[in-house]
């Protein structure tokens, strides 16, 4: 057993702070938005006809580093749940193990392991 429990209700509310933060953050990045801007710079023919383009390239590039963003955030949401869990049932081995799989998720942004083994409800 181990000697310092964790607070699982205070962990919960921060994490709901940043499940909810984070979905501000996916509704801020929402295609329609986007598409907003786009229509908006149509509007100057020759003297903005190259921003779109450029814009689009922008946001491509950017793409990825969204998801990348994304993922670690769900990753360590995922993680820190599960090993808070774990830690309170004295299992350390298995919350080290859930904090490690926490950090491969939110490089790969495959979830597996959680969804096989993580603690549900």
């Amino acid at each position: 057993m181990s000697k310092w429990n964790i607070d699982p209700g205070g962990v919960q509310q921060i994490l709901t702070a940043v499940n909810t933060d984070s979905g501000d953050l996916g509704k801020a990045l929402k295609d329609e938005k986007f598409t907003a801007i786009f229509e908006g710079l149509t509007w100057g023919g020759g003297v903005t006809m190259d921003v779109p383009s450029a814009v689009q390239g922008l946001l491509e590039d950017q793409t990825s580093r969204l998801s990348n963003i994304s993922n670690r955030i769900n990753a360590a949401s995922v993680g820190v749940a599960n090993a808070t869990i774990a830690y309170n049932n004295g299992q350390q081995d298995m919350a080290a193990t859930f904090q490690a799989k926490a950090i491969e998720a939110a490089t790969s942004g495959d979830f597996t392991y959680f969804v096989e083994n993580g603690y549900q409800g």
